[in-house]
């Protein structure tokens, strides 16, 4: 009994020695072929296209088509590449450094196909530089590269030439002109030109009623507040030509242009 017992123990043993054997072959076997696919079609495993696509949800398709159009000569070298030699975080690098992208996503489809996901800074100013080049500034007060006069965004201009090189005062710019209305004579489709001087702090344009309406450095809403109820009175009077201070904490001073 003892003998058999051996001997059946010998068996299962030697059973369990030949499926391993023939896990390893077959997965060896299945390992060549598709080594051997891969090097008869090398498409399989190399990168085809880079794939540029707007995120949803932006609307900044013109934006968008400017920043495709210098991103794609720049991925055209890794076309051809195999996928192991192009690290997402390269293809993320790439793009990032266009200061018009707020944000990106890099994404790879297999076999062949690398996708790049962005989204456009949304520009609310355009800072008109002394050698009448064109910056559109971001939101979050980032300016963006030159554009020339035909290619410009339709916003308000941005003139000062201390606003070039001072973010803080671009983000200031930027909170002045989210501080106007909606609706209204001081809305923010009324407003044409931002100016920021040293001297006097911002001043705005209001291009319907060519006013120049003076609003120094601080304490935007409330200034806003009272110019509304001064331009709805001065509307009501018929009085053009003028330009209002609110520079001042408790009170607007009114004056027709010409006056000294």
């Amino acid at each position: 009994m003892i003998i058999l017992r051996q001997s059946l123990v010998c068996s299962g043993s030697l059973l369990s020695m030949t499926g391993l054997r023939w896990s390893i072959v077959t997965t060896s076997l299945i390992g060549a072929a598709a080594v051997v696919v891969l090097i008869l079609n090398p498409r399989w495993v190399t990168v085809e296209s880079v794939e540029i696509e707007l995120a949803a949800g932006s609307d900044q398709h013109l934006l968008f088509e400017r920043i495709k159009h210098s991103l794609v000569p720049q991925f055209k070298p890794l076309e051809g590449k195999f996928f192991w030699q192009v690290p997402l975080g390269q293809v993320y690098e790439m793009a990032a450094k266009d200061k018009r992208v707020k944000r990106l996503n890099v994404h790879r489809e297999f076999p062949s196909r690398l996708r790049v996901e962005l989204e456009p800074r949304t520009p609310a100013l355009a800072y008109l530089a002394r050698d009448g080049r064109i910056y559109p500034v971001a939101t979050d007060a980032t300016l963006l590269p030159a554009l020339s006069l035909k290619d410009s965004p339709d916003l308000p201009f941005l003139r000062g030439e201390e606003l070039k090189d001072e973010p803080s005062l671009r983000a200031r710019a930027i909170d002045l002109f989210e501080a106007m209305p909606d609706h209204g004579l001081l809305s923010k489709a009324q407003i044409s030109e931002i100016v920021f001087n040293k001297k006097e702090g911002f001043k705005i344009f209001v291009s319907s009623s060519k006013l120049e309406v003076k609003m120094g450095d601080t304490d935007f809403g409330p200034k806003i507040s009272r110019v509304q109820k001064v331009l709805s009175y001065l509307d009501a009077q018929s009085i053009k030509g003028r330009v209002i201070d609110a520079r001042f904490s408790k009170k607007v001073v009114v004056r027709v242009r010409n006056t000294p």
